[in-house]
C-alpha cells in the first residue's frame, strides 16, 4: 500500500503515485474527459506514459514558469502532472481566459518563457522582459503552481503555492472526504482553478480514484456521469441550480458532493440533496490559504448556514473585529512579483470576510467584494474597466457586479460614459475584438452623463447606485 513519506522529495511522491497507480492497474480508466458525442477514456497507463513523455520534453525547456492553458481534457493533465513531476513553476489558466493574450497581465510580468495548450500555438515561447525581484526562480526547489486569484485589490494577481501545499492540500481532501481507489469524482469546475485542481484532479490521484472532466460544462454530461456510477461531485453553487431540474429521481452511487466558487444558500443546498441523494456540502477557502472550512465526510448533520469546521492543521480565528483569520497548512507563499508581508499578528492570514464561531463551526456574515462572481468565475472590475477606458468612444466607465433576486447569482454590469456618435454596439463589438470571454463581458450597459467620482476620483458607489436608479430599464436593457 502507498503512503506518504515526509522525507521524499514532493515531486517523486507524485511521481510515485502515478507509477503505483499505473502498475495496480494498469488497464483501468484514470480519465474521462466529456467530448461533443460522448465521453473520451484513458487508462492509467496511457496517462502514466504521456506523463513521461512531458518529463522529457521538461528538459529543454527555456528558464522561467511555463504557462499551461489547461481544459481538463487528457493532454492538459498529462501536462500539468508532468511539469510538476519535473519541478518546473507552473502558471495553470484556463482555456477561457483572455489573460493569456494581455500584455499587461501579471502572466507577461513575471518572466514566462513558455505558453503550452493554446490550440493555435501549441508552444510560443515570450520575449519576457527581464523580470522584476522576486518573480524569476521562486526558489522552491520542487516548483511551484501559480494560480490567478482576485487578490485584495487591483489587478488580478499570481498566487505562488509550493508543490508541497498542493500535495498537502490534496492529501487533505482525500481525508476530509475519505476518497479512496473505488471513487469515481466528477469535476464539473475548471482544473485550472483551486478547487478543480487540489480538490479534484490532484486528490483523485493521490486516492487511486479515476475522475470525470468537462473541457466545456454541459448539464447533459454531468448527469451522464451520476448515472454512470460517479460517487463524488465538485461544482458550483449555479451547476447545481442547473442541475436539480435535469435529474430524475434515481438510485445513484453518489456518496460526496462538494460546492465552491460562491455562498451555497439552504435552499438551494436541500433542493439539491433530494435530487442527488446525498447532502451538498459548502467548501470555504481560497487560493491563497486552500481549504479553511467545510463539512467533512463524517458529518451528517450541521447547523443551518454554516460553512463548516477547520480541517485538522487548520487553525480558525474570529477577532473582536468579527474578522476571519486563519493559519493553515497550505498557505500560500506571497504574490508573484510582490514582496508584502502575507501573514498578520501570531502568524495568521486574514481573509477579508467577516464571520463568527459556535461550537467550532464558522459562520460568514460578511464576503470580499473586490470581484464579481459569475457563476463560480471571479472577475475584477477593475481589470474589465482598463479594458473598456481603452476603447475607442468610452470617456468614461465604472464596471460593478449585480445579484439576481431571484436566482441570487451575480452578474457583470458597467455604466459607460460615451462620446458622440459612440453606441452600446460599438463597446460590445470592442469587447469582442479585446479578446474578452462571454462571463468577462457586461450583461448590461447603462449610458450616464458622466459617472459620480470622489475627490480622490474613485467612484462613488452611493451616488452611482442613485444614478443608476434614474435610468429607465429601456435605456440599459440587453447587451448579453
Amino acid at each position: 500500500m502507498w503512503t506518504e513519506r515526509a522525507a521524499t522529495p514532493v515531486r517523486a511522491v507524485l511521481r510515485a503515485r502515478l507509477k503505483w497507480n499505473r502498475e495496480r492497474v494498469p488497464d483501468r480508466t484514470a480519465l474521462r474527459v466529456a467530448t461533443a458525442t460522448g465521453w473520451d477514456h484513458t487508462t492509467w497507463a496511457e496517462l502514466d506514459h504521456a506523463v513521461a513523455q512531458v518529463e522529457r520534453r521538461a528538459t529543454g525547456l527555456p528558464g522561467g514558469p511555463v504557462v499551461v492553458v489547461a481544459n481538463g481534457d487528457a493532454d492538459s493533465v498529462a501536462t500539468l502532472f508532468g511539469l510538476m513531476t519535473s519541478g518546473v513553476d507552473v502558471v495553470v489558466l484556463e482555456s477561457q481566459s483572455s489573460t493569456v493574450d494581455d500584455p499587461r497581465s501579471v502572466v507577461h510580468r513575471i518572466g514566462a518563457s513558455t505558453v503550452v495548450g493554446v490550440p493555435e500555438r501549441p508552444h510560443r515561447a515570450w520575449r519576457a522582459e527581464a523580470a522584476p525581484p522576486g518573480t524569476a526562480g521562486f526558489g522552491a526547489p520542487d516548483g511551484e503552481v501559480l494560480q490567478l486569484t482576485s487578490g485584495s485589490t487591483g489587478e488580478p494577481k499570481l498566487a505562488r503555492q509550493p508543490l508541497r501545499n498542493v500535495l498537502s492540500g490534496a492529501l487533505t481532501y482525500r481525508r476530509t472526504f475519505e476518497l479512496t481507489a473505488d471513487d469515481s469524482v466528477v469535476v464539473a469546475v475548471p482544473v485550472a482553478h483551486s478547487f478543480g485542481l487540489i480538490g479534484g484532479l490532484l486528490a483523485s490521484l493521490v486516492s487511486g480514484a479515476d475522475v470525470w472532466t468537462l473541457p466545456r460544462f454541459t448539464v447533459r454530461r454531468v448527469v451522464e456521469a451520476l448515472d454512470g456510477g460517479a460517487t463524488a461531485l465538485l461544482a458550483t453553487p449555479l451547476a447545481y441550480r442547473l442541475l436539480i431540474p435535469a435529474l430524475p429521481a434515481a438510485e445513484r452511487a453518489l456518496r460526496v458532493a462538494l460546492s465552491s466558487g460562491a455562498p451555497l444558500t439552504d435552499e438551494l443546498a436541500n433542493g439539491a440533496r433530494r435530487r442527488l441523494g446525498c447532502p451538498v456540502r459548502q467548501v470555504y477557502g481560497s487560493t491563497e490559504t486552500g481549504l479553511i472550512a467545510c463539512h467533512p465526510a463524517s458529518a451528517t448533520v450541521w447547523p443551518a448556514g454554516s460553512v463548516g469546521t477547520a480541517p485538522p492543521g487548520t487553525e480558525l480565528l474570529v477577532d473582536e473585529a468579527g474578522r476571519v483569520l486563519v493559519r493553515t497548512p497550505t498557505l500560500y507563499e506571497g504574490y508573484a512579483g510582490a514582496t508584502g508581508a502575507v501573514r498578520v499578528e501570531d502568524g495568521f492570514y486574514d481573509t477579508g470576510d467577516t464571520g463568527r464561531i459556535e461550537d467550532g463551526h464558522l459562520f460568514l456574515t460578511g464576503r470580499k467584494t473586490t470581484f464579481v462572481n459569475v457563476g463560480g468565475r471571479k472577475v475584477n472590475p477593475r481589470r474589465i474597466e482598463r479594458f473598456l477606458g481603452g476603447t475607442p468612444g468610452v470617456r468614461d466607465v465604472a464596471v460593478y457586479g449585480d445579484t439576481d433576486d431571484r436566482t441570487g447569482e451575480q452578474r457583470l454590469h458597467a455604466a459607460v460614459v460615451l462620446a458622440p456618435g459612440t453606441t452600446k454596439g460599438d463597446v460590445l463589438a470592442s469587447c469582442r475584438e479585446l479578446g474578452l470571454l462571454p462571463y468577462e463581458t457586461p450583461h448590461r450597459l447603462v449610458v450616464l452623463e458622466r459617472v459620480p467620482r470622489t475627490a480622490m476620483g474613485k467612484v462613488d458607489a452611493r451616488r452611482l447606485r442613485e444614478a443608476l436608479g434614474a435610468v429607465r430599464d429601456d435605456e440599459s436593457e440587453g447587451v448579453t
